[in-house]
């Protein structure tokens, strides 16, 4: 049995004067905090029976445009959970963002480079519709974790390479202002000189899956996943917030560092930090380490 369709009366509520001894009053939207709506499973591109999906918390008083923070999980390239990072997204929406989380097609389905266009044609979708979820397309910043770093920095480093575009909203841009990458993998073909719970060099590891066949076997492919190949003095790149903690047992810290000094070396704005005690997203989701990303955010965005 359905439940009863609720009929609404056109009509104004006024305000309640009611104010029995006691009672206490706080005020539900101050102009230091937005009131926020979700807005789930947003379909943004489909291949034949495969739907792409955004989920969108955004603040809810209609006075954008808002600045966007477009969120990749981490995954480790295989199938996303786009509800995971909820939690702490809201409170970036909370401070008057628009945050996306995108899904995009994982690596049992298609290798790289699919994952990277798909995540810029979120990017382009979101500006297509900046009125519809007022987002300003002028203010755009990406952020991701382990597998999604990896994203987030291939988005900060390659627009303009027609081979990570698609075909969908072509008369948008895919660039951002800002990149925030946590724990990212860069340079696959070094994970396995540094401790790891994981065989990256293995024919199943998520790395190898990525590109299709054993990453030492296929250097040119894994030098084309690889942010720093694109890195370089003669275009200026947006600014980089890398953070990686200490005692990752999944992306070793070095894939970190080798971001942190390509960037470096390359004359790029770059701020790095390392979490002391941080394992693989394990005691980094911290109030101090989200105050950095915010800072970075309000600094670029």
């Amino acid at each position: 049995m359905s439940a009863p369709k609720i009929k609404f009366r056109d009509m104004h509520v006024p305000a309640d004067q009611e104010s029995p001894e006691g009672m206490q009053i706080v005020y539900g939207d101050q102009n230091d905090g937005y009131a926020c709506v979700y807005l789930p499973d947003i379909e943004y591109a489909q291949y034949e029976d495969r739907s792409l999906k955004i989920n969108i918390v955004m603040p809810s008083r209609a006075k954008g445009p808002y600045p966007l923070l477009v969120y990749v999980q981490g995954s480790g390239w295989l199938p996303q959970s786009l509800y995971m990072a909820i939690p702490q997204l809201s409170d970036f929406a909370h401070h008057g963002y628009v945050v996306a989380s995108v899904e995009y097609r994982h690596s049992l389905e298609a290798t790289f480079p699919a994952q990277i266009q798909d995540v810029k044609t979120a990017i382009r979708y979101l500006r297509a519709n900046a009125d519809k979820y007022q987002i300003d397309p002028a203010r755009v910043a990406v952020w991701g974790d382990s597998s999604g770093g990896h994203l987030s920095a291939l988005v900060g480093v390659c627009e303009g390479f027609a081979e990570f575009e698609s075909d969908r909203y072509t008369e948008q841009s895919s660039g951002v202002k800002a990149v925030v990458d946590f724990y990212g993998p860069t340079d696959l073909l070094q994970m396995n000189k540094y401790p790891s719970k994981v065989d990256h060099d293995a024919g199943d590891s998520p790395e190898s899956l990525l590109i299709g066949g054993p990453i030492q076997e296929h250097p040119d492919k894994v030098s084309r996943a690889n942010p720093i190949t694109y890195i370089s003095r003669e275009k200026a790149l947006p600014p980089f917030l890398i953070m990686h903690g200490d005692q990752d047992e999944l992306v070793p810290f070095n894939q970190s560092v080798l971001l942190y000094e390509a960037l470096k070396e390359a004359g790029q704005d770059v701020t790095f930090y390392k979490v002391k005690g941080a394992g693989h997203g394990i005691r980094f989701w911290t109030p101090d380490v989200l105050e950095i990303v915010r800072k970075f955010l309000t600094a670029y965005v």
